[in-house]
């Protein structure tokens, strides 16, 4: 393992708030979010709460929705 401890927890929360933080700035909706992504809120609220690891295809339909490249989910400090 590398010298600085990878925390998945902390990672996983900073993750769901920058979802949140793209969704909100987009002015979406949790519930037009899953609606125009065909997630549920059962996925999409936990992704957002950072409980929950998302797939790489479920960060895809996110990022399509909000018209955003999926990287940017990951532009915070880590």
């Amino acid at each position: 393992m590398s010298e600085v401890e990878f925390d998945r927890r902390k990672f996983q929360k900073k993750l769901g708030k920058q979802i949140a933080k793209i969704r909100k700035a987009k002015g979406y909706s949790q519930g037009r979010l899953e609606l125009e992504s065909g997630l549920t809120r059962g996925v999409l609220n936990p992704i957002e709460r950072g409980i929950y690891d998302p797939k790489a295809s479920t960060l895809y339909k996110i990022a399509d929705v909000l018209g955003v490249r999926i990287n940017k989910f990951f532009e915070f400090d880590r």
